[in-house]
């Protein structure tokens, strides 16, 4: 018995000087926090939410009204993305204009929604990626001159008030990434959109202050967080949100994203009238098929 009360008395005296020894680390690294314990609760904010953007951003803020959905509508096809749309758009004054890109075969940057055969008959059945060299030979639609990097930059130079609003699905940040190493002088007229909150860094690195958040590829629970999205605003600098017009008919929807404090816009939504009623609503800007 005597041996095991000074066993006891030993294992007390052991933990007593283990808790002392904690509560004297603990005052010594300063008072605890949530955010010490938790970093999940800590807020989610770009490491350039603090960095001023250019007088620029928000001029576009106001500006922009209607964005034309991949160059816009020529001879009744959509989604050409072809040279002949690009300059049918800017003749009609359309001055944002929104450019699918897919990486080609060798790591190039095409315009052109996806490897589909239905966008030229030089692609593929099975979708394998052409070339740049075999991309700049096909006719979109098997009848309009197909655009690329180089050939949309050259446009741009030629056009110092148009602005193209990027749609990479694919491997964006490093869409992203190419355009600005390819092309560093023409970084303030692309607006790039992101297709998740964790791309947005990467997008700002590469050089880009102007970006949208697109919620498409989100899941509906992400897209329709109103919440959440004004609060991911509030730490990264957005040029504005972009969600389809079928969302502005959930129910306190609208209203809920205005409180993010920055342009809405929505897509792809042609007709007059119709685009009326969204205007009506609260929407900042329209994706359209329309040259205007």
């Amino acid at each position: 018995m005597p041996c095991l009360l000074l066993c006891l008395r030993t294992i007390m005296k052991a933990k007593i000087l283990i808790s002392l020894a904690c509560i004297l680390f603990l005052t010594a690294c300063g008072p605890l926090s949530l955010s010490d314990t938790s970093p999940a609760l800590s807020p989610d904010t770009s490491a350039y939410a603090a960095e001023p953007l250019p007088d620029t951003h928000a001029v576009l803020q106001e500006d922009i009204r209607y964005i034309t959905h991949a160059a816009g509508r020529i001879d009744g096809m959509d989604g050409s993305n072809s040279l002949e749309a690009l300059e049918g758009a800017y003749a009609a004054g359309c001055r944002y204009v929104e450019i699918d890109f897919q990486f080609t075969a060798d790591g190039e940057l095409a315009c052109i929604h996806d490897w589909y055969r239905q966008y030229t008959s030089a692609i593929p059945e099975d979708g394998t990626a052409l070339t740049l060299s075999e991309f700049q030979t096909c006719r979109i639609y098997d009848t309009y001159t197909p655009l690329w990097l180089d050939s949309l930059a050259s446009f741009m130079l030629d056009h110092p008030d148009l602005y193209i609003i990027t749609d990479i699905k694919v491997n964006n940040p490093e869409g992203a990434a190419k355009i600005a190493a390819d092309w560093p002088e023409l970084t303030d007229r692309f607006i790039i959109q992101i297709y998740d909150g964790s791309e947005y860094d990467a997008v700002r690195e590469a050089g880009f202050d102007h970006i949208i958040y697109t919620l498409y590829m989100l899941d509906w629970n992400s897209k329709t967080d109103t919440e959440a999205l004004c609060a991911y605003a509030a730490g990264h600098p957005l040029l504005g949100y972009t969600f389809s017009y079928e969302l502005c008919s959930v129910e306190g929807y609208v209203d809920g994203m205005k409180k993010a404090g920055v342009p809405l816009y929505i897509h792809t939504v042609n007709g007059e009238a119709e685009q009326q009623a969204y205007f009506d609503m609260g929407i900042d800007g329209i994706y359209t098929d329309e040259w205007k």
